[in-house]
């Protein structure tokens, strides 16, 4: 029961700090389209993926076991034995791949980005740097329980980042792919070294490289995860590099919106695996396989819940909304985007949340394989449609086939060894309930055409779609007893 407690309450916790996280990537492209244009807002997605690719890479897999085994352990000496090894060996990793970086950028610029923006390379070793001091005092304190430090330092960068792009406008009057960087840099700094401070007081600051047994035993289960990072990139981000090569930086512009747009969804699992991995863990270590499961089970119940209307409201809402947070020639070339890619997130979201069973259980070379295969077929798929068709819609479609392809090899990996509950009853009455939503939004969007592009009409149809959805999900009994007496101490 204790950990039914903490699962909902530390859900509740970051899922809405995080929604307001996951919503910085809608603010700032009306900021950044709407002041320096598509093509510097597509350079900057552009530059923001490659880097966050080498963050992702620079682990080389160190660092699973403290992930993996931290949230149990217990004492000042304990935690930072298993804490620093990992800490110092991605902070030399991080040093040799901004040295890389710089080196091989001007070939990156050449070949991908064709000179379309500027970008100083030797902002990545900052950039690098103190992102990876905030990404490593964030994860100890949320490993070690303390979810309101781990909130602190995720939710107040993104507005923080936001305030100092909005206080660098008006003072210069000027937006540049450097400037939305060097903001990111000054904003990690402010949040990670205090955090960083409380952390050295508390298990001490040390400089300690893992030996070679357990740095090679660390990489053993966690390199499979960082290559398999590689093939999420190329899964969901190596289409943006793509249509630049294809078509131009500007099309990435038009492009991301509709993607961010249709994705936005993907905040709940991701969420929910920051809450729900610790805790799986701690679970199956403590032999309460049952709660482990209920866990799970009720996190892809929840996201079912919220994803199939998700992708009705985006199929009609996508071209006003896109209108309203970018502007008309966006929304024009971009609003088909958005209900495909919002069709592909209801897979990769569940892929993300059974991708949480197969870490616990340490399979991931499973992982590994389900995601390189579809990695190689959207890859493939891309640069044959993009060189026929030349439309980013290609993209969008590739990214679906793909994420269902690894749906369905993650789901026959995963109920080999856990019990999986997809319950029918419940998807079917959800698909009916936003079958109503949907209608209720045409109709009133038909009959009001004329305000359809206005912020206040949009936030009021959008308001009105949950309602009208939620009360059909009561109205056809969705929901058993025990699961409304568990929404109600999540609510509580």
């Amino acid at each position: 029961m204790e950990t039914y407690k903490t699962f909902l309450k530390n859900n509740r916790a970051v899922l809405i700090g995080h929604v307001l996280i996951y919503a910085q990537g809608i603010i700032l492209m009306p900021i950044i389209i709407k002041t320096a244009g598509v093509t510097i807002y597509g350079g900057y997605i552009l530059v923001s993926t490659i880097v966050g690719l080498i963050y992702g890479i620079s682990s080389f897999g160190v660092g699973f076991k403290s992930g993996r085994f931290l949230p149990a352990t217990e004492g000042r000496e304990a935690r930072s034995a298993i804490f620093y090894p990992q800490f110092c060996f991605q902070f030399l990793s991080i040093i040799m791949l901004s040295l890389m970086f710089i080196l091989f950028y001007p070939f990156l610029d050449k070949f991908f980005f064709k000179g379309e923006f500027i970008f100083s390379k030797w902002l990545i070793f900052p950039f690098l740097i103190f992102y990876f001091l905030y990404s490593q005092v964030a994860s100890y304190f949320l490993s070690t329980h303390r979810v309101s430090h781990f909130n602190y330092a995720t939710i107040a960068f993104p507005y923080l980042n936001i305030a100092l792009i909005v206080l660098v406008y008006l003072v210069t009057h000027n937006l540049s792919v450097n400037i939305l960087f060097s903001t990111q840099i000054l904003s990690y700094i402010i949040l990670a070294v205090p955090l960083a401070l409380l952390l050295f007081r508390e298990i001490g600051l040390k400089f300690v490289l893992p030996d070679k047994t357990n740095l090679i035993d660390d990489i053993k289960f966690g390199f499979p995860l960082r290559v398999n990072y590689v093939m999420d990139f190329l899964l969901g981000s190596s289409d943006r590099y793509l249509i630049t090569y294809f078509l131009t930086v500007a099309a990435v512009g038009y492009y991301n919106p509709g993607y961010a747009l249709g994705s936005l969804i993907i905040f709940f699992p991701r969420v929910s695996g920051v809450v729900l991995m610790p805790l799986l863990s701690k679970a199956i270590d403590n032999g309460k396989h049952l709660e482990a499961q209920n866990m799970l089970n009720y996190t892809i119940k929840g996201f079912l819940l919220m994803a199939i209307p998700f992708i009705v409201g985006a199929t009609v809402l996508s071209g006003p909304l896109l209108y309203l947070f970018a502007n008309a020639e966006v929304s024009q070339k971009a609003y088909l985007v958005t209900p495909v890619v919002a069709a592909a997130t209801l897979f990769f979201g569940l892929n993300v949340i059974l991708s949480n069973a197969l870490w616990v259980k340490m399979k991931t070379a499973v992982m590994l394989k389900m995601n390189m295969l579809a990695a190689v077929i959207n890859l493939i798929l891309n640069v044959i449609f993009l060189y026929i068709f030349k439309n980013v819609l290609v993209a969008a479609f590739t990214t679906f086939f793909s994420y269902l392809i690894v749906f369905v090899v993650i789901r026959k990996a995963v109920i080999r060894d856990w019990p999986l509950h997809f319950e029918f009853r419940p998807i079917i009455k959800s698909i009916a309930a936003s079958a109503l939503m949907g209608t209720t939004l045409y109709l009133i969007s038909l009959y009001l055409r004329s305000n359809i592009h206005r912020a206040w009409f949009l936030l009021s149809e959008i308001l009105i779609a949950i309602a009208v959805y939620v009360l059909a999900l009561f109205a056809m009994k969705t929901f058993s007893h025990k699961e409304l007496q568990f929404i109600k101490r999540a609510f509580s």
